[in-house]
């Protein structure tokens, strides 16, 4: 995989850098330029520099077991750490990655005098990067350079490119909360997602496209806070995690992973009880179902959440799910294993802990549904299962497939 040095262009109020990205194999239908896309009142922030691009597209570079040469600057701190990050994921997932020659004939560190001393963080308006910005607003952190001035809602990773009313909607209603909180959101796209899709998964793919996007505001951003996606002891292999993020830091870019010391449930009872959270929050999955903050309130990750909500005495207030929500809909929820039994018993644990005896046999039902479900999957052989998946899940029909995407988003946003 070859990076080229990034261009940066202004259109339509917004100024692109992009970069022609040349593979070694043609996979499926890839872009050739891969691109980031901000307001252009971030133009003096952003330097110009291939970092973004290396961090954003060394998964990538790993699963297809391409050597990766990047033109143009590269932090030497980054060509460090990438080494590093690229023995961690190798280590993790040695049926997918392989480690590979990382090469840059430019590295220097960006001069003191335009590194940023903003801190941002990465939002999407789920429970674990909200509880990340509620804990870095100003009265609960007393370092300024760790009181959140700006949160990064990013398009292109969960909500399609070619989906632009709910960006939109979704980015009207989070404006409207975090302006009162001295946050500003800062709005952002990439088509990273579609360079990925159907060649790795996204769970393993996002972490390097998060940090890399924080990256391009290079001359605004002097920390850069990743939500957990797992408490400490729950850590399985994912693509963001506190063992790794760090490694894709710059000499001026400090990435900074966190929220793993505290469980999902305790975010949620957190992030339920801050009012600007009750009108936003936002976790649903299905992209068909949910409405820009709506939930669909139906998704294994929706009754989850509510479920959480419901014990915690808190749904009620919270107004992007449907309601009711009974102890008894605790039934409807099958969790999915795949990742680690972590949420039915450290929600168990909280209810019996809160003396909320009434839930203790709803949740264990739904870990015997959950135990059940994964249980027959096992029972499947994995080639099987692959195959079973894609016919039901095909490339063809993926909402991050570029044939989506017009001419226009392809490029550029």
């Amino acid at each position: 995989m070859i990076i080229s040095s990034p261009e940066i262009t202004q259109k339509r109020n917004l100024v692109t850098v992009s970069a022609q990205i040349t593979l070694e194999h043609h996979p499926l239908n890839k872009p050739d330029t891969a691109w980031f896309a901000f307001p252009e009142k971030f133009l003096p922030f952003i330097s110009g520099r291939t970092d973004p691009f290396a961090a954003g597209l060394l998964p990538l570079a790993l699963a297809l077991h391409e050597d990766l040469y990047i033109e143009g600057l590269v932090s030497p701190r980054l060509m460090y750490g990438m080494n590093e990050y690229q023995m961690v994921m190798s280590a993790w997932f040695p049926k997918l990655m392989s480690p590979v020659k990382i090469k840059s004939p430019a590295q220097e560190v960006l001069p003191a005098e335009h590194a940023g001393q903003t801190c941002v963080t990465l939002f999407s308006g789920g429970v674990d990067s909200t509880f990340t910005l509620m804990s870095h607003l100003p009265d609960r952190r007393a370092d300024p350079a760790f009181q959140a001035k700006g949160a990064l809602f990013i398009h292109g990773l969960d909500i399609p490119l070619q989906n632009q009313n709910s960006f939109a909607e979704s980015l009207k209603i989070f404006n409207q909360q975090l302006a009162l909180q001295g946050v500003e959101v800062i709005p952002c796209a990439t088509n990273l997602h579609y360079f990925t899709s159907g060649l790795l998964s996204w769970e393993i793919a996002h972490g390097g496209a998060i940090i890399g996007t924080g990256l391009v505001l290079d001359k605004l951003i002097g920390n850069l806070l990743i939500p957990s996606s797992y408490s400490l002891d729950e850590l399985i292999p994912w693509g963001s995690s506190p063992l790794i993020d760090h490694l894709l830091s710059t000499e001026t870019v400090k990435v900074s992973h966190h929220g793993a010391t505290a469980s999902r449930i305790e975010k949620v009872e957190a992030v339920s009880n801050w009012k600007p959270a009750q009108n936003f929050l936002r976790v649903c999955v299905d992209e068909k179902k949910r409405s820009a903050v709506n939930n669909c309130s139906k998704c294994e990750k929706c009754i989850r959440t509510m479920t959480m909500l419901e014990i915690c005495g808190t749904l009620p207030a919270v107004k992007t799910f449907q309601q009711p929500f009974g102890k008894w809909d605790i039934l409807k929820w099958t969790p999915h294993y795949e990742a680690g039994e972590v949420w039915i018993p450290q929600t168990l644990s909280f209810a019996r802990t809160r003396r909320k005896n009434e839930y203790v046999f709803p949740l264990l039902i739904a870990h015997l549904k959950g135990k059940i479900r994964n249980g027959l999957r096992n029972l499947i052989p994995r080639r099987l299962f692959n195959w079973l998946k894609v016919k039901k899940f095909p490339y063809q029909n993926d909402p991050f497939n570029p044939d989506f995407l017009d001419d226009g988003l392809k490029t550029e946003s």
